[in-house]
């Protein structure tokens, strides 16, 4: 529900590239109509544009697209920064590129699990290959809420769920009154240590 609100306001438009995606990704119907969707997936059956190897770089030109994104993907890549670099790669000048990635979330594998990364590695990563701004968005409604969607609901889930939300949000209106909703991923910032996961924005 996070990553979706935080995509609405993301300007994906033109040619896209969708590092992890495919026609069949569950977030496809979502995606902004009238884009030229491309994507780039190790799995056939998600019905890729291109299928790759693990660790090959993406079978696309240099300055391609206008916009790349990659929705928890990366956390399933060994190396991370290759595929931040590729994207970097792939992206015009001035393009956006649009990543989340999990933070405080179990381990699933598809095929398999390697990281999880800080704010601070994700901006200072994105600097190193080369984008001119980057910012990073933690996904986060509280601690109760992201407590609640790793340990489960228990019995009575749909009440359970409610509670912990309204909690979340209460506390919030409480502790950070009069600001934005939103916060930069430093660390000093409490409520960013608990993220459920990240929204990445970055630009070539």
């Amino acid at each position: 529900m996070l990553q979706n609100e935080a995509l609405s306001n993301a300007e994906i438009s033109g040619k896209v590239l969708d590092l992890g995606g495919g026609e069949k990704s569950k977030y496809r119907s979502d995606l902004p109509s009238g884009i030229e969707y491309n994507s780039v997936n190790i799995d056939p059956n998600i019905e890729p544009t291109w299928l790759v190897k693990p660790g090959e770089a993406l079978p696309v030109n240099d300055g391609e697209f206008d916009c790349c994104i990659s929705l928890n993907t990366l956390e399933h890549v060994y190396d991370p920064q290759f595929l931040v670099a590729e994207l970097f790669r792939a992206v015009k000048p001035g393009g956006k590129v649009f990543i989340t990635v999990p933070w405080i979330f179990r381990i699933h594998g598809h095929p398999d699990d390697y990281a999880r990364h800080t704010p601070s590695w994700w901006q200072a990563t994105l600097e190193k290959v080369g984008f001119s701004e980057a910012s990073v968005q933690p996904l986060v409604w509280g601690r109760k809420s992201t407590a609640a969607h790793i340990g489960g609901f228990g019995l009575i889930k749909p009440f359970s769920r409610h509670w912990v939300h309204l909690h979340d949000i209460i506390y919030s209106k409480v502790v950070y009154a009069g600001g934005s909703g939103t916060y930069s991923g430093k660390r000093g910032q409490r409520i960013c240590g608990v993220a459920a996961g990240h929204f990445i924005e970055a630009v070539r």
